[in-house]
């Protein structure tokens, strides 16, 4: 982007956008998208919705009313049959074009009458200016709907009464066979050349459905009824990058955390929100989590192969443990068993009394399991 292009979209206002839209004939955010385009040629549908912030659906809408108006058109992907590209219709882009000309033709004429040394403040300003505006937009989006502001993400409570975690960790990974207790058992490990890392760092502030920070490559974070979608690509560029993510949940509702596509350290401390339940499917390497008291019976599911599993719960809740696939170490309370194959049943006293307890089941294989107090 030139200097002239720099200035012009620093000052643009929304009263000058809806002018030029008019005489296009088009709606200001129809005109945003359209120069997305006529500066991107080859565009993806997904692209485009994530850079004018827009949803998939909303972006399919404008798309129909640019390609009716003869403005673009879409294409089949030829990397992705499944997705489209957009392209301008070069006539109807020197359109967009004519009718932007004069105020970068004005924008010119005032940082040509400026010193070299004039300029770059005039434009250091400027574009100190529209980063503090893009910042202070983005905390209020955030605040009001939900969205990031830098590496962090929070969306808002509202009126949900139930909320829901997905979390899918997308790196790339290997497959190896071993045997945890000789020749009793076998099982897959799953070895990923990339770390995941997810740590639960308690609640929320009030009034927020859940808060989250990411190190390494940024995740895509959906929010919609209740349901925070945590999604990491799975891109050959970020094969070799860790990934952190630190999440708090709001109180006060039930949970159900899902972790798709294996972790390597899922840890923290859940208490004190409400648990629903948690499902851990493809592998974990470390996990350790101190547990919320329970209300009713809260399933814990791990499947697949798991090296290290601690989980500490609340004293005198109850606790039936499940392992299936081996375990060469496991300890519920009291009790210690070494070298178990095949599928065992552990219950702590007072299991089938009390309501308020854990199932929990670790199935693939294992080598250590604990069970214990906080």
């Amino acid at each position: 982007m030139n200097d002239i292009d720099r200035a012009c979209q620093a000052i643009r206002t929304t009263a000058y956008d809806e002018a030029v839209a008019d005489r296009l004939g088009l709606n200001p955010t129809d005109l945003r998208c359209l120069e997305l385009v006529i500066a991107e040629p080859g565009i993806t549908a997904g692209r485009l919705a994530e850079r004018a912030d827009l949803t998939t659906g909303a972006v399919t809408g404008v798309l129909d009313r640019l390609e009716r108006a003869g403005f673009v058109r879409r294409m089949p992907d030829p990397a992705d049959r499944r997705s489209v590209t957009i392209a301008p219709v070069e006539a109807r882009a020197g359109e967009v074009r004519d009718a932007l000309a004069p105020l970068a033709k004005a924008v010119g004429g005032a940082l040509g009458q400026l010193s070299a040394g004039e300029r770059r403040a005039a434009l250091g300003f400027l574009d100190a200016a529209a980063a503090a505006v893009l910042g202070e937009t983005e905390r209020l989006r955030a605040r009001a709907r939900g969205g990031f502001v830098g590496s962090a993400y929070s969306a808002p409570l509202g009126d949900v009464t139930r909320g829901r975690l997905v979390f899918t960790s997308g790196a790339p990974r290997l497959a190896l066979r071993f045997a945890p207790l000789g020749q009793r058992a076998t099982a897959r490990v799953i070895m990923e050349t990339a770390a995941s890392r997810l740590r639960f760092d308690g609640i929320a502030p009030a009034g927020e459905l859940v808060r989250a920070s990411f190190e390494g490559p940024l995740p895509d974070v959906r929010t919609s009824g209740g349901v925070v979608s945590i999604r990491y690509r799975r891109q050959a560029l970020a094969a070799f990058a860790g990934r952190e993510a630190r999440v708090s949940l709001a109180a006060g509702i039930p949970w159900t955390i899902e972790l798709d596509g294996g972790i390597t350290d899922l840890t923290g401390a859940l208490g004190p929100i409400s648990l629903a339940a948690i499902e851990v499917n493809g592998g974990a390497n470390h996990v350790a989590l101190d547990l919320p008291r329970p209300s009713g019976s809260v399933p814990i599911r791990l499947a697949g192969v798991a090296s290290s599993v601690t989980f500490r719960r609340p004293a005198r809740v109850p606790v039936a443990l499940t392992v299936d696939g081996g375990v060469a170490h496991l300890r519920l309370d009291g009790q210690h068993q070494k070298q178990a194959g095949g599928r065992h049943r552990f219950v702590s006293p007072g299991f089938d009394k009390l309501p308020d307890r854990y199932e929990i089941e670790v199935l693939g294989g294992a080598s250590e399991v604990k069970v214990g107090p906080v």
